[in-house]
């Protein structure tokens, strides 16, 4: 954008673009135990070189271009190389637990979460047309224990029928893993869901987590560090190569850096624990860079709140999509606007209000715009939706003026920025409230796998910049692929589905798009103040090739 555009030199990050800041503004076997992999074991030991080739979808890698060395504008492309389809592996991280005792650095001491904390995961494989099921396992990260196994056999099914091997609500009390074999030449159709609930304690609330492709480089936005909040990273090493971990940190007045942030040593099959207030006490928005050398890891921020006495709500931040200048954040629950400011005004519910975290990791400043889509079409924000936010912040941008409803967020920006949206569920401040942290999404493409896990669950769909339609199929608890249906999206509207519509009991949907990009996201809710937000993972479709790196 040009500079015009940029607003005045006083406007305060948050602040409408163009305004001057006004004083005061707010910036299905049963278990058995093996060794330390069985299934699990393939795939680490394909890590153990210290490098995750593939992806855990198998999906295309967009090409790009470099600049010749010694040229004004010739385009060197960026070659690939054919891979064969690895196992696919997916995190599921550690349920939230309450610290105790030593509660700096990377020794942290935890007790019990509650009295009636529940915490499961859903897995679900989905076998290609007339083969049988994959075979893959649940498995704790820690020993490799099978907790349980899937798949595997070779009875076929009937030409052109799809069966699935599903484990639902399988207790865990640690991080595990979840491993998949590859179907051929082709990557499997895979994933899996943590949910945790608690009723009673610091920790009451809902959460839920996909279990995510561990990576080397992750981003997560929208922790707090504030008195009444505990922000844990939780990094864990699925793979037989040690991982070496830096952090970068961002705050809403700029880069955070000091001692324990650099080199944090994860060894295989760890999970480590980092408190965030020791290295950036304070924080009313915290933004968390990983970047991992050696074992890939997966990484969540598990954040609760207190306020007052009384439990503020519990989330698993997961990582959000990589910086860029274009964001989509689905699956924004807004409650009703007038009992979140009324709730604001009792102590220590200030901050209650939703809003939009922006990350700009960069050295300029971001004008950032943001679009938001509604049931009815587009809701304009108050101000018109131009922000400035500066380099190297985390500016909080409040969504508190929109109707209740479901949204998503089209942020568009003349830099690359991180993107999450915050927001509570629940107007009784005796009662308490719940928090949601819903990340930046990916484009939907086909064989998207959304796992179901405890909870009620809506999927919310968007097409901002034109027509498309999605085609869902229910993955039943008894193994079975439902017959497709149909979603038609008119443009930058969102469309909102229960799973239960769509057939059966449904304890995964898969999903498919086409016509204009589609992004979406899972809201799951519990009771009268429960929720969370899950990102669709990617799908699968697309060749096994790999960018190769060229360095000089």
């Amino acid at each position: 954008m040009s500079s015009k555009n940029m607003g005045s030199e006083s406007a305060q990050p948050g602040q409408p673009a163009g305004e001057p800041a006004a004083a005061g503004d707010p910036q299905v076997s049963s278990p058995k135990t093996t060794g330390r992999r069985t299934t699990g074991a393939k795939t680490a030991g394909r890590w153990a070189g210290g490098v995750l080739l593939l992806a855990s979808t198998g999906a295309l890698i967009a090409g790009t271009s470099l600049v010749g060395i010694g040229t004004s504008d010739g385009a060197v492309e960026v070659p690939y190389a054919e891979v064969p389809a690895g196992p696919l592996t997916g995190v599921c991280p550690e349920p939230p637990r309450l610290l105790a005792g030593n509660v700096a650095g990377t020794d942290a001491e935890f007790s019990a979460e509650s009295k009636d904390a529940k915490s499961t995961v859903t897995s679900v494989v989905l076998a290609a047309a007339g083969t049988p099921v994959p075979a893959a396992e649940l498995t704790t990260v820690k020993d490799g224990s099978v907790l349980k196994s899937m798949g595997g056999g070779t009875d076929l099914p009937l030409a052109g029928v799809r069966t699935a091997g599903v484990v639902r609500s399988q207790p865990v009390s640690a991080a595990a893993l979840l491993s998949a074999e590859p179907e051929g030449a082709q990557q499997v159709t895979a994933g899996a869901a943590l949910a945790y609930t608690a009723t009673d304690g610091d920790l009451a609330g809902l959460t839920a987590a996909n279990c995510q492709a561990p990576a080397n480089d992750l981003w997560l936005v929208g922790a707090r560090t504030t008195v009444g909040a505990t922000a844990v990273l939780q990094l864990t090493n699925p793979s037989q190569t040690a991982a070496d971990v830096d952090l970068e940190l961002y705050g809403s007045a700029g880069p955070i850096s000091g001692p324990g942030t650099r080199g944090i040593a994860v060894g295989a099959g760890e999970t480590k624990s980092v408190v965030l207030a020791g290295l950036a006490a304070n924080q009313e928005t915290l933004a968390v860079r990983v970047r991992s050398s050696g074992g890939p890891v997966g990484a969540v921020i598990a954040q609760n709140l207190l306020r007052g006495l009384t439990p503020g709500g519990v989330e698993l931040i997961q990582p959000t999509a990589a910086p860029g200048p274009a964001q989509v954040v689905g699956g924004v629950r807004i409650q009703d606007p007038t009992a979140t400011r009324n709730l604001a005004k009792e102590d220590g519910y200030a901050s209650v209000g939703p809003s939009l975290q922006i990350a700009v990791p960069g050295a300029n400043d971001a004008v950032v715009n943001v679009r938001v889509f509604g049931s009815q079409g587009e809701v304009v924000l108050e101000g018109g939706g131009s922000y400035n936010a500066a380099a190297g912040t985390v500016t909080r941008l409040p969504l508190d003026t929109l109707p209740e409803g479901t949204y998503t967020l089209d942020i568009s920006s003349d830099v690359a920025v991180a993107a999450t949206a915050v927001f509570s569920r629940g107007s009784d401040a005796k009662v308490g409230t719940d928090l949601a942290v819903a990340p930046a999404v990916e484009r939907l493409g086909s064989e998207n796998l959304a796992v179901l896990p405890a909870g009620d669950a809506t999927l919310s769909f968007t097409a901002p910049a034109g027509a498309a339609e999605v085609r869902l199929a229910a993955v039943t608890a008894e193994g079975a692929l439902l017959a497709e249906k149909t979603v038609q999206l008119s443009a930058a509207s969102t469309v909102s589905v229960q799973p239960g519509d769509l057939g059966g009991s449904a304890a995964a949907v898969l999903i498919s798009a086409s016509g204009a990009p589609v992004y979406g996201a899972q809201v799951v809710t519990s009771g009268d103040t429960g929720i969370s937000v899950l990102a669709l993972p990617r799908g699968n479709v697309g060749g096994s090739r790999v960018q190769v790196g060229v360095g000089y």
